[in-house]
């Protein structure tokens, strides 16, 4: 490292140079006394946040979401600035002697640190003030420059005006080592436009680069590494938190310490005032510690002739004493201890023992975040992401009894070996993935899944006669006994002739499994359009006694007018992406119920059968969301309505409902992140993942979990509930596909979310 006597003729990447050089050889000191600073700051804004979420996280992998230091808002950010300020002046201090050649003591470089801030504060104020004003200079000259200058010429023109009033402005902050070092506090502001003249440019260089641009490249640095590594975010941000202000202080000492050449004049650092000041802040000598007493009391001197011997009532106050003695002892011991642990810290802090305490006290935010999420005082839902294998739409999820979720999707049936998700056996389907316009799938209460597919009207398998060949598939789980047919974990298939109607690709299909091993399907067949008459769609149901369909019963429930979709010229159908046109449910007394969805939205149809013949099917019109593409649930009552979400929630993704659980679940997205606050786990992404629960009989008592952030465009959504509070959440995000197991209650929400779901 250069002498400071030969840094005046040293050019700018020179200094920046000496400055690195100086935060590496005085690292050890830098790093003790920026720990003590902040670890307390970033430790008291965990706490805040903590505080602050009051109940409304979610463990995520055992991390909170949102985090804490995100949610602690301004008081978190006072924290942070104070113990930033205190570490950046104890860096000083400590820079400078290294500089100097005279060693610091750290700890009484806090000491200082703490003597200077009433004077510090407004310093800083008013730079801060002036940075503002640097903000509103510039989007002024960007206006003005837009409007008289051509593009390129305008742009630098902005820049190279935004570069000099940056210098201008970073040369200012000369002021703090002034104050700090005690040469020229009395007036800063004309002591550090003394120091700067003539030497503005490199002096306000080296400045915005070491003071302004270095650590915001180390937090841009923290912030890669934090998205990269989420659950080291805690500890990223303590390393990083004391990294900055060191090299703050390495810049701001190097460029004020350094000589003007000797041919010039002009107002340079007192380097005698700021050696007597380094100086009082070098370790001393400490006082012994008094010895240690014994415990015992000390024996009494007797007088010369006078008698030891016992006197009346002697042996009563004998007892007294000792006692008395005993807890003067204890007393004398505990306030010597007390004095020795204060001694120890009174102690320059210089040793190892110091430098072993500042790293390790780098690991107290993660591991108070980790404890908090480990003990879960607020008994919060917690959440499992991971990735899974599977690809496709989803099409259905159950969760059968006693066993573990179940998800098709247009590939093939997915039956989970736990409830996460994490071993999956997985098979592929020729309905699902050929049949069109959208294959029908449904899943049994024993996690068997049926499947149908038209496959079109010319089929080599079966004879159509112009009609549809309808293929049909039965798999049953791998959890079945073992004289399930077909065998566990395999499936069986049957292919059969179908009057559908229509346009090829225009008919819609719905299955269900009957409690005789049946296979029900409900068919949506358009009929004959006469000429000028309106668009007219049947609805029926085909009961088959196996996938083969040797045997089978015809109920027409009725015929209603809507125009169903077709094929589109580029080969895509105009079936929703996330929700089936037509839906079959049976309940249990095998009665069948079919709802239709108006391809065009806002309408549905509802047909209803009294008895498992169908004796005297019903249909009735009802509403429905404005878009067909969108989930939905029937919602029973005197008036059946589809909702697909609360009139008061505002979703910004498709939206997945179950309704299979107790009460209500909505799956959806939330587009306000917390804004990025420094040396903290940044929100970033397009929006947050959030389940909502709306239990039943009530509109008012909505309960929200949050979910991960969601970093592009959410795909694949789906939910499924066992029914005793888990859930499973599936769902595609940038191109990963992902599932999550929530667990636990769900947080209070605030407002009336669950409004538009009548309770």
């Amino acid at each position: 490292m250069p002498n400071p006597d030969r840094l005046a003729s040293r050019s700018l990447p020179a200094v920046l140079r000496d400055a690195l050089a100086l935060a590496v050889k005085q690292w050890r000191g830098l790093l003790v006394v920026a720990a003590a600073a902040l670890v307390p700051a970033l430790l008291a804004r965990e706490v805040i946040g903590l505080f602050a979420l009051n109940g409304s996280a979610t463990i995520v992998d055992g991390a909170f979401t949102p985090a804490p230091a995100a949610a602690a808002g301004g008081a978190g950010l006072v924290a942070l600035a104070f113990g930033w300020v205190v570490a950046l002046v104890a860096s000083i201090a400590v820079a400078s002697g290294g500089l100097r050649g005279i060693p610091v003591d750290p700890r009484a470089a806090l000491l200082l640190a703490l003597r200077r801030l009433p004077a510090l504060v407004p310093a800083l104020l008013l730079l801060a003030i002036a940075a503002v004003g640097l903000q509103i200079v510039t989007l002024l000259a960007v206006a003005f420059f837009d409007i008289a200058l051509p593009q390129d010429v305008a742009t630098a023109a902005v820049f190279g005006l935004f570069v000099l009033s940056l210098v201008v402005l970073a040369s200012r902050l000369l002021a703090v080592p002034a104050i700090v070092l005690g040469d020229g506090a009395a007036a800063w502001l004309p002591h550090t436009h003394a120091l700067a003249a003539g030497r503005l440019l490199n002096t306000g260089g080296a400045l915005a680069t070491g003071v302004v641009v270095t650590p915001a490249l180390v937090g841009m640095g923290a912030a890669a590494l934090i998205e990269a590594y989420p659950s080291l975010a805690l500890l990223v941000a303590a390393v990083a938190a004391v990294i900055v202000p060191a090299l703050q202080a390495c810049a701001l000492v190097t460029v004020y310490l350094q000589r003007r050449p000797a041919d010039s004049s002009g107002t340079q650092a007192d380097l005698d005032r700021v050696d007597l000041l380094l100086a009082t802040l070098s370790p001393v000598a400490v006082a012994p510690v008094a010895a240690e007493p014994t415990g015992e009391p000390a024996a009494a001197s007797v007088p010369a002739g006078r008698s030891t011997g016992p006197r009346h009532g002697a042996a009563a106050r004998a007892g007294q004493a000792d006692t008395l003695a005993r807890q003067l002892a204890f007393l004398r011991t505990a306030a010597v201890a007390a004095s020795r642990a204060v001694s120890r810290l009174a102690r320059p802090w210089t040793g190892r023992a110091a430098l072993a305490a500042a790293l390790a006290s780098l690991l107290l935010p993660a591991l108070l975040g980790l404890g908090f999420a480990a003990a879960d005082p607020w008994d919060g839902p917690h959440v499992s992401r991971h990735g899974v294998s599977w690809s496709g739409e989803v099409l259905a999820t159950a969760w059968p009894a006693g066993r573990h979720p179940v998800v098709v999707t247009d590939y093939g049936p997915h039956w989970c070996l736990d409830d996460a998700c994490r071993e999956v056996r997985s098979r592929s389907s020729e309905p699902l993935m050929l049949g069109a316009p959208m294959p029908a799938t449904a899943i049994t209460a024993d996690g068997d899944v049926l499947s149908a597919g038209i496959r079109g009207r010319e089929n080599r398998a079966v004879k159509t006669n112009g009609d549809d060949a309808v293929q049909m598939q039965r798999c049953t789980a791998p959890w079945a006994s073992a004289t399930a047919r077909p065998k566990p974990g395999t499936c069986e298939d049957g292919i059969t002739h179908w009057h559908s109607g229509g346009r090829e690709g225009q008919s819609q299909l719905a299955v269900a499994a009957g409690p005789d091993g049946s296979v029900v399907v409900a068919t949506a067949r358009p009929l004959v359009v006469k000429a000028g008459a309106r668009p007219r769609t049947q609805l029926a149901v085909t009961r088959c006694n196996t996938v083969h369909c040797n045997r089978r019963t015809l109920d027409v429930l009725g015929i209603v007018e809507v125009e169903l979709s077709g094929w589109l010229p580029d080969g895509m159908v105009t079936a929703p992406a996330y929700a089936p046109l037509l839906q079959l449910t049976l309940d249990g007394a095998d009665r069948p119920t079919v709802l239709l969805r108006d391809p065009a939205g806002r309408r549905a149809w509802l047909a209803t059968c009294p008895t498992a013949a169908c004796d005297a099917p019903r249909i009735t019109e009802i509403g429905a969301p404005e878009r067909a593409t969108d989930q939905a649930v029937l919602l029973p009552g005197d008036v059946p309505r589809l909702v697909a979400g609360g009139d008061a929630i505002t979703f910004h993704a498709p939206v997945a409902v179950a309704a299979n659980g107790p009460g209500l679940y909505v799956l959806g997205t939330e587009s306000d992140l917390a804004a990025p606050v420094p040396l903290a786990p940044a929100e970033y992404g397009s929006g947050r993942l959030v389940l909502w629960h709306c239990p039943p009989g009530s509109a008012e008592r909505a309960r929200r979990t949050a979910l991960p952030v969601l970093t592009g465009e959410l795909f694949h959504v789906a939910l499924v509930t066992s029914g005793d509070g888990r859930m499973l959440v599936t769902y595609s995000d940038s191109g990963r596909r992902y599932a999550v197991l929530v667990t636990g209650p769900a947080n209070p929400g605030k407002g009336p979310y669950c409004a538009g779901f009548g309770g």
